[in-house]
């Protein structure tokens, strides 16, 4: 039992790691008191299986290094049992005195088992669990709770049917090109269910790989110019004075997009009779999805003018009206929410770089800030901090040493991205490997240095995933999904990233074992296999497709 629980603890460790991981990321983002349990369920999921690969694909790697080097060594040994019985066999047949046979002795396995190596079957279990776990929450469960959470109806089962057509349309023309496919790939080959399952994980495989690549390419750019306008305090604050221009004539626009909701809701108050109405449950839902001081002047001035008398049968509202409307101040309330957000953090973030303008030049070298900021934390934590983070040395470090500290980070990162992007080029290339994380991984598995190998695994896929999961945390479709921290992210923003991080997390493996040149499909050696590529494939995308990447 001991020696079970040794070899498991640091898959446990690092299972811990990543729920903690998944939480603190959760909760600073999301909102667990308001929002609904489902939700905050399936959202985690979805986070904690895209975060879990950062720290299982490296166990992963290095054991399948230890399993390599066992049959490697076993064919070998199978070779010098064969030589020797043939030579020995050799020498009594040539020679006329009986020689004694020398015993063949087993030889003992260079081949050290790594310090994190996990029993059989315990890594392909896990990674069939992520894999298809991952993959229904993305295509169906996911993106239902998403059309749910912003449709229109009053009742659970009308939310439910809405988000069922909503999706049919949208994933309907996708079915219908799968289903062409399907039937026409038949036609040519004897295609099994074995098969069909293959040409799904392949789709999905591409279509992941075509996000990673957007999403990669932004992510190996951005990151590390990020870095460098971070140690330039006057091009930062320039940006910011932009940033604030631009987010003042948004945050105006929903502004006004929310005040001609209320407007209607507003009217339909006024026109429909009082709390025997049949449409007045339907309003007092929508009603409580304003804003409260609103709210609150509306139902006073309801109270102050309720001898107003109602004609109801011409007013032109019903239950189809009504539902429009609710799905319109959902929609509004979410843009003005996440556009005052934005506004508040920007604003923040403005005052903070004058402050850091402003006390540069001071003699005394003491960091006075304009708005002395909330405290939030306990009151240990507070009294740590005052005693460790004292004004001087806040001075030192954001006046000072953070712009040196910002530009090498910029450099470092920028050779960074500068290897991830020769290795994709050239990581193809069967003749002689050129790709660089290839030849680290090379040098490091013919050492058979497994603490290595996970580490530098773990600091690169770190590094893809921060890139690509970057762009999703920073990203901005048409306005419309927005991820704020300080427990302000909407749910329907939540569930996109959820769906996004799902769809990434098996491409973006798939891309490092390519990398590293551990995938056969790439390589055309055999070699044993990792447990992720028995269980979710290779590198291969759709034909067509893949000869356009190509």
């Amino acid at each position: 039992m001991l020696c079970l629980a040794m070899a498991f603890w640091p898959l446990t460790v690092e299972i811990i790691i990543t729920f903690v991981l998944s939480s603190y990321l959760l909760n600073r983002f999301g909102n667990w008191v308001d929002q609904n349990i489902v939700t905050t369920v399936s959202v985690f999921i979805s986070w904690f299986f895209s975060f879990i690969v950062i720290f299982i694909l490296p166990l992963d790697i290095s054991t399948t290094t230890y399993l390599q080097c066992l049959q490697d060594f076993n064919i070998t040994s199978h070779e010098t049992v064969v030589h020797q019985m043939v030579d020995q066999l050799n020498v009594t047949n040539v020679t006329t005195t009986a020689v004694p046979l020398i015993p063949i002795l087993p030889t003992l396995s260079p081949c050290e088992e790594p310090w994190s190596y996990a029993p059989n079957q315990v890594l392909p279990t896990l990674w069939r669990i992520v894999y298809w776990t991952s993959q229904v929450l993305t295509w169906i469960v996911l993106p239902l709770m998403q059309s749910y959470s912003m449709a229109g109806e009053f009742t659970a089962g009308g939310k439910l049917k809405a988000a069922l057509i909503d999706n049919a349309i949208y994933y309907g023309s996708f079915a219908v090109i799968f289903i062409v496919f399907i039937i026409y790939v038949s036609i040519k080959t004897h295609l099994s269910l074995e098969g069909i399952k293959i040409i799904c994980i392949t789709a999905a495989n591409t279509w992941g790989l075509f996000l990673l690549v957007v999403l990669l390419g932004y992510g190996l750019v951005e990151i590390p110019r990020s870095c460098f306008n971070s140690s330039h305090y006057g091009r930062t604050l320039s940006y910011l004075y932009f940033r604030v221009s631009k987010l003042s004539a948004e945050k105006c626009e929903s502004d006004e997009k929310l005040e001609d909701v209320l407007e209607e809701i507003q009217t339909c108050l006024e026109s429909l009779s009082g709390d025997h109405d049949p449409m007045r449950p339907y309003l007092d839902i929508i009603v409580d999805k304003c804003p409260p001081e609103w709210k609150q002047q509306m139902m006073t001035r309801l109270a102050q003018n309720s001898s107003l008398s109602v004609n109801y049968s011409g007013n032109g509202f019903n239950e189809k009206s009504l539902t429009r409307m609710h799905k319109n101040i959902i929609q509004a309330m979410q843009t003005n929410h996440r556009t005052h957000c934005q506004w508040n953090r920007i604003i923040s973030q403005s005052i903070e770089w004058e402050d850091v303008a402003k006390n540069e030049v001071s003699l005394s070298r003491l960091y006075r800030p304009t708005i002395e900021k909330r405290r939030s934390m306990s009151t240990l934590a507070n009294i740590i901090r005052e005693s460790v983070y004292t004004p001087k040395i806040e001075w030192y470090w954001k006046c000072l040493f953070r712009s040196y500290f910002y530009r090498v980070l910029g450099y470092v990162l920028t050779v960074f991205s500068l290897m991830v992007v020769w290795s994709e080029m050239t990581f193809s290339v069967e003749s002689i490997p050129l790709s660089i994380f290839a030849l680290i991984m090379k040098a490091l598995r013919n050492n058979y240095s497994y603490f290595l190998i996970e580490s530098f695994s773990i600091v690169s896929i770190a590094y893809l995933c921060v890139c690509a999961y970057y762009t999703v945390f920073k990203i901005r479709i048409f306005n419309y999904y927005y991820l704020s921290a300080h427990h302000q992210t909407d749910e329907y923003s939540l569930i996109f990233c959820g769906m996004l991080l799902c769809r990434l997390a098996p491409p973006l493996c798939l891309n490092y074992l390519g990398l590293i040149q551990l995938d056969s499909h790439i390589t055309h050696i055999t070699k044993k296999e990792t447990a992720f590529t028995q269980i979710m494939g290779h590198l291969d995308v759709i034909s067509f497709i893949g000869d356009i990447f190509n």
